[in-house]
Parts: structure tokens; C-alpha cells; sequence
């Protein structure tokens, strides 16, 4: 029974109660009253009767006191005569107030008249002896006569007194009847509207407790279903990213080969195809995150000019193929370090960005930052991207972020992609109490607006860190376990050994790497976690609780599942990579884990880093771990490089290719980070690279990148010098 029924027969049934109580008050009421009227007339009846046998009585008294005072001839027997008269009259009276007596009264009163007359008669003669005797007995008869007929009258009155009371008695019992009757139905009615009452709570009570097995039931498939979903994506993730992990490991190892240009193309191709979909994958698993609550938002500084303007040239190359200018716009009122999640900003620009370069087939497409509501420590970040795209109907603009929805069918066959990107991106935002808001005109293009809060940080953010390549570790003597049931990774973590020089041991799941480890000894130990015979986790309990080593262990899992890395340290495990593995992941695993040697002591070169104002040899001492040939080539390279990108720098400006102005800025950034520029052009180019600048802005960064390089190949060229033919 839905709600609203259930009220709505509640509700009639407590008017039909109310209307039904009321109608009973009313026809008990009025019964009653007829009860407190019969009783009335009763007592009354009572009464009249009363006042008849008084009044026959009194008359019966008189005629006796007469007749005595005649019989005996004695005058002192009517001494009371006039009381008498006088009781008689006040009998009368009395009965001209009853009803029943009214059409009797007046013959009564006659006749009453008539006896007090002649009993006046009488008493007079005897008081005057002047009557003769026959008319003395005449008066007494007619006398007697007017008492019978008074004494009829009388009994008329009663026997009608009577039939009225019978009548009135029989009223009171049906009164009385009627007032049995209506408590009988009131009784019934409050019964039956308790028992529809009841029935009516019963059954919603069943209901009830339907509904809560059903919601029971409910919650146990949902949570079943959370369940499979949830073993669904870790089987999918761990499925997808094994072979990932061999496509995107061995393209990497590849590309430091020496390739034809043709096999270099198809290699990036398969890169690139690889990196899209660990992308997906990637936007899928972020959305399992966020609905299960387990994406936790970092506060930690960052330079967010540095990140958005790293957004920003990632899309740099893809809107130069497609014609779209691509113009970054940052406020000077934006500070240059903020504490917050800066992995997640970039996840939101990227996305943004992408849609708007994917989207827009001409025109151009703008990236403004800037700050508003600025406090003390905090601040709300504004970032808008602006395109001229296809736009989007304004209908259709509530939908964009749902899930696996874009504005049209027809969208997805063109343009591709998941329907992820702008829901995880709303998801994003909210998480870190921020706001996003779309304004869109179909074939007009499309302003998206993100507003995060953050704190300002104090302390700025190295930009140097950022852009220098990887700097290579020296392991001397150290060995690792690889614990890994597939071939191909196998091999692919072979080759990165290899290209670290460390030495290792392979075991194809934890009942071997256990075998192993009792009879060898490492320094680290890379294990997958789903393998047969023996799981990572099983692995790493047998290591702690029974072996007792306290080696450093690291999971490699394609389950990249929330909480998957916090039930690994769980088991005791140090850390967690997840699958695809890269070189660079590895570099840092070692760097935290690994005794390391720092390459700069390695060897110490005959040439003081700090002989030179401009160059810095530091970087390249690290690099080189004293390799002197290394130095001399990376030098020459340097010495060769420079002039022909600041030649190709002047040209592009000369004839105002922006685009080519900014892909030599960025090839120039990688060139002098070897002879330690960076901190010296950093800005610069920077500037060159992501910013949209007029012509005399452009000339004096030009002129200050040239004036400083030819002073630094100056002294590369003395550097260079001094080693030996």
C-alpha cells in the first residue's frame, strides 16, 4: 500500500469516527433528555395521583363532619369547617396544574364549587334551625350526589393520569432502549475502526518488513555486485597491465637504439598507442577510486606557473599540427608556490586542454590563470580554457559529466574517447571543495572555468629539479631478486638490471624466491603478487615471520585497485609499483632503498667544477662518474649543438614562426642543462616556450639566451681545451 493511500484511508477514517461520535453524542443526548422528561411527568403523574386520593380524602372528610354534626345534632362537630373549605380549594388549585387534569378541571372546579356551597348550606342551618327538614335532607342527597360525581371526576383523571403514565413509561423504556442501542453501535463502530486501524498497521508492518528484506536483499547483491565489479577491475587492470608492461618497458629500452627513421616511427606509434591505453585504463581505476573514497588529495607545494605552463606544451605540438593557436595567460597576482594536490591539477588541465585542442579544428584555444578572494595564506585558484571547437548545444551542457557520455553519439565515432575525462574531472574538483562551470554555443565554441581552493605556500619550488634528465646511479656489488611468474617480464626486468649493472636472481613465484633466499643473499627484492604455488604476500610473510629478514621488499602488481598499495604494507612489504614499470620508477626504488654510491665521487676529474663563472660542471661530473671521454663528447656535442640551434632560433624569429620559436626553446632547455644553465635561462626559455609574447618581448629574451650561450661556449670551448688529444 503506498504512503499516500494508506493516509488517505486514515484520514477518512478518522473524519467517518468523528462524524459518527459526534451523531451518537447527538442521538444519546436527545434520548436522554426524553429519559429526564418521562421521569419528569412520572413524579408528576406521582403526584396528581397524590393530590386526587388528598383530594377525595379532604371531600370524604368534609361530608363526614357533616354528617356526624347532623346525627348527633351537635354544632361543635364543624368547628373545622372553613379549614376544611380551605384544604379543598387548595386541592383544586393543585390540580389545575397538571396537564393530564387541565380538560377536567374546569367541570371539577364546578362541581367542587357546588359541594362547598351546599356544605355551606347545610352548616348554615344548623346554626339557624330555619330550614324545614325535608329541604335539610334534599341538600344533604344533592350533597352526597356532587361527592360521587366529584369522586368520578376524580377517578376519570386518575384512570387518564395513568394511560399518560403507562404512555410515558413506555417512552422511557424505548428511550432507554435507544440509548442501549447507540452504545451498542458506538461500541461496533470504535471496533471496527480499531480492528481496520489494526489491520491497516499489521499490514503496513508486513510491508515494512518486506521492504527491509528487500532492501536487505538489495544491499547484499549491491555489495556483491561492488564486489565483482571491484575483482572485475583488479582482474582487468592486472590482465591489461602485464602485457602493458612489456609494450611500453621495451619500447622504452628501444628507443636508445639506433633505428632507421621508419622503425622509429612505428616504435613511437606502438609507445604512443600503449600510453593511451594505460591512459584508459588509468581514467577507469580513477573512477573506481572516487566512488569507494579511497583518492586521497595531497597538500604539498608546488609551482603551479611551472605546471600549467608544462600542461600547456605537452598540447603544443598536437594544436601546431592542427593550425590552433594555443595562448597560455597567467596573472601576476598568482603566487608562485601553492600547497595543494598538483598531481590532480594536472590531471584536470590535461583533460581540459586535451578536450579543447581535440575539439577545436581552427581558431585558437586559450589557458588563463588567475587568482581572486586572496588572504593572508589563502587563495582560490581560477583556470580557464576557452575554445573556438565545435561547442556544445546549451541542453545538452548537464550531461557532459556524466559518465561515459558526450554531447553527441556522433562525437565519439570522430573524435574517440571514453566519456570519462570530464566526469573524473568534476569528481576532482569537488573532492578538493571546488567548483567547475561550463558556458558552450554550439559551432561557437566552449569556456570551461575551474575554481580550486589553496593555501599559499612560502617556501618556492625548485623549477631546476623539474627539467633535469635523470641522473644515472652508480650500484656497486648489489644484487636483487626478481620475483615474477611471466616470461616477458622477465625479461623486461632482466634489461633494466642490466641497464642499472645490477646483478640479480630470477624466481618464477615465492615457493622458489624462498628456496633461493636461503641460500643466497640480496640487497632488494622485486615481487609480483598473483603467481602460482606461492603469492607475493605469502612471500613477504614467509620473509618477515619465518627467514627473519628485514630486506627490502617491493610489489610489482598490475592491480592498481584502491588500497592495493596500503595491503602490501600491510604484509610487511617497503613499497609499491604499479605495473606498467618504468625506468624511472626503478631509479628512484633504488635511490631510497639501495646503498648507493653518488656517481659525483665516483671519480674526481682534474678540472674544478667551480674554475668557470657561466658553465657549471657539477651536473656533468655526476653523470659522467669520471668518465673523461664522456666529458669530451657531451662537450663537443654541446659546442656543436649551441650555435646551430642559436642560428635556427634567430631565423625562426626573423621570420615569425612562434611555432618553431618554441620547439627550439625547448631543445635548447635539454642542450645547456649539461654545462649547468639552467638556472641562468631557465625563464627564458621557459617564457619562449609556453608564453604568448609580442615581437619586442620575444627579441630581448632571444638576445639575452644568445648573449649567455656564447659566453658559456666560451668557456666549454677552454673546458674542452684541456683535455688531451
Amino acid at each position: 500500500m503506498k504512503i499516500r493511500n494508506l493516509v488517505i484511508y486514515i484520514t477518512a477514517g478518522f473524519i467517518v469516527g468523528i462524524i459518527a461520535l459526534v451523531l451518537a453524542q447527538y442521538v444519546t443526548r436527545t434520548n436522554v433528555e426524553e429519559l429526564i422528561s418521562g421521569n419528569e411527568s412520572l413524579l408528576k403523574e406521582y403526584r396528581l395521583s397524590k393530590e386526587l386520593i388528598g383530594l377525595q380524602k379532604d371531600l370524604l372528610l368534609l361530608d363526614n363532619t357533616i354528617k356526624t354534626a347532623a346525627t348527633t345534632g351537635d354544632s361543635g362537630k364543624i368547628t373545622d369547617f372553613e379549614k376544611d373549605i380551605a384544604k379543598i380549594r387548595e386541592d383544586a388549585e393543585t390540580l389545575k396544574k397538571s396537564q393530564v387534569a387541565a380538560r377536567y378541571t374546569q367541570n371539577l372546579d364546578l362541581l367542587i364549587g357546588e359541594k362547598i356551597m351546599l356544605s355551606r348550606q347545610l352548616v348554615d342551618s344548623f346554626y339557624t334551625a330555619g330550614k324545614p327538614l325535608p329541604e335539610q335532607f334534599v341538600a344533604r342527597h344533592r350533597a352526597l350526589r356532587l361527592s360521587e360525581q366529584i369522586t368520578t371526576l376524580t377517578h376519570q383523571i386518575d384512570t387518564t393520569g395513568r394511560i399518560a403514565l403507562a404512555e410515558k413509561l413506555k417512552s422511557v423504556d424505548r428511550s432507554g432502549q435507544k440509548v442501549m442501542n447507540w452504545n451498542v453501535y458506538i461500541i461496533v463502530l470504535v471496533l471496527v475502526l480499531l480492528s481496520g486501524v489494526f489491520v491497516i498497521i499489521i499490514q503496513r508492518m508486513k510491508k515494512q518488513a518486506e521492504l527491509i528484506n528487500q532492501l536487505n536483499t538489495s544491499e547484499k547483491k549491491l555489495k556483491e555486485a561492488v564486489l565483482v565489479k571491484e575483482n572485475f577491475l583488479a582482474n582487468m587492470s592486472h590482465e591489461i597491465r602485464t602485457p602493458l608492461n612489456a609494450i611500453l618497458g621495451y619500447t622504452d629500452l628501444l628507443k636508445k637504439e639506433k633505428l632507421e627513421d621508419e622503425a622509429r616511427l612505428h616504435l613511437t606509434t606502438v609507445h604512443q598507442s600503449g600510453e593511451t591505453l594505460l591512459a584508459i585504463v588509468n581514467d577507469i581505476l580513477d573512477l573506481s577510486k572516487i566512488e569507494s573514497g579511497m583518492l586521497r588529495i595531497e597538500q604539498v607545494p608546488f609551482d603551479v606557473r611551472n605546471l600549467v605552463k608544462s600542461s600547456v606544451a605537452m598540447f603544443r605540438h598536437k594544436s601546431d599540427e592542427k593550425g590552433v593557436a594555443l595562448h597560455l595567460d597567467i596573472s601576476p597576482d598568482i603566487p608562485e608556490t601553492l600547497i595543494g594536490d598538483a598531481t590532480r591539477l594536472t590531471q584536470i588541465l590535461i583533460n581540459l586542454i586535451g578536450n579543447a585542442v581535440k575539439f577545436t579544428l581552427k581558431g585558437q584555444i586559450t589557458v588563463a590563470v588567475r587568482a581572486q578572494n586572496i588572504d593572508l595564506d589563502k587563495i582560490e585558484a581560477v583556470f580557464e580554457i576557452i575554445d573556438t571547437g565545435i561547442g556544445i548545444e546549451p541542453g545538452k551542457l548537464e550531461t557532459i559529466f556524466e559518465r561515459f557520455r558526450q554531447a553527441e553519439d556522433s562525437t565519439t565515432r570522430q573524435f574517440g574517447g571514453t566519456g570519462l575525462g570530464l566526469s573524473i574531472v568534476r569528481d576532482l574538483v569537488l573532492l578538493q571543495n571546488g567548483d567547475i562551470d561550463v558556458h558552450s554555443k554550439l559551432g561557437s565554441g566552449t569556456s570551461v572555468t575551474v575554481i580550486i581552493p589553496y593555501q599559499i605556500g612560502q617556501v618556492p619550488v625548485s623549477k631546476n629539479s623539474e627539467h633535469l634528465p635523470a641522473k644515472p646511479l652508480v650500484l656497486n656489488d648489489q644484487k636483487a631478486l626478481i620475483v615474477e611468474d611471466n616470461p616477458i617480464n622477465q625479461g623486461l626486468m632482466a634489461k633494466f638490471m642490466q641497464e642499472f649493472s645490477i646483478k640479480y636472481a630470477i624466481a618464477e613465484n615465492g615457493k622458489e624466491a624462498l628456496q633461493i633466499l636461503q641460500n643466497e643473499t640480496f640487497d632488494i627484492i622485486l615481487t609480483d603478487i598473483q603467481m602460482p604455488e606461492m603469492d607475493g604476500y605469502t612471500l613477504t610473510t614467509q620473509i618477515r615471520q619465518t627467514l627473519k629478514l628485514g630486506i627490502p621488499i617491493i610489489a610489482m602488481t598490475a592491480n592498481a585497485m584502491p588500497g592495493e598499495r596500503e595491503k602490501c604494507i600491510g604484509y610487511g612489504m617497503n613499497d609499491h609499483l604499479p605495473k606498467p614499470i618504468r625506468e624511472a620508477d626503478l631509479q628512484r626504488i633504488f635511490s631510497e632503498y639501495l646503498h648507493i654510491k653518488s656517481a659525483s665521487h665516483a671519480h674526481a676529474s682534474h678540472s674544478n667544477p667551480t674554475d668557470f663563472t657561466i658553465i657549471d660542471l657539477g651536473y656533468m661530473r655526476e653523470i659522467s662518474g669520471g668518465d673523461e671521454e664522456y666529458e669530451k663528447l657531451v662537450t663537443s656535442q654541446f659546442l656543436d649543438l649551441v650555435p646551430a640551434q642559436l642560428e635556427a632560433l634567430s631565423a625562426a624569429f626573423y621570420h615569425r614562426n612562434n611555432p618553431e620559436i618554441r620547439h627550439i626553446a625547448h631543445n635548447l632547455k635539454t642542450t645547456i642543462s649539461i654545462m649547468g644553465l639552467d638556472e641562468k635561462l631557465f625563464t627564458e626559455l621557459d617564457s619562449l616556450e609556453n608564453e604568448e609574447l609580442d615581437e619586442d618581448r620575444q627579441e630581448i629574451l632571444i638576445r639575452k639566451v644568445a648573449l649567455v650561450c656564447e659566453e658559456a661556449l666560451a668557456e666549454a670551448r677552454s673546458f674542452h681545451s684541456q683535455f688531451t688529444p
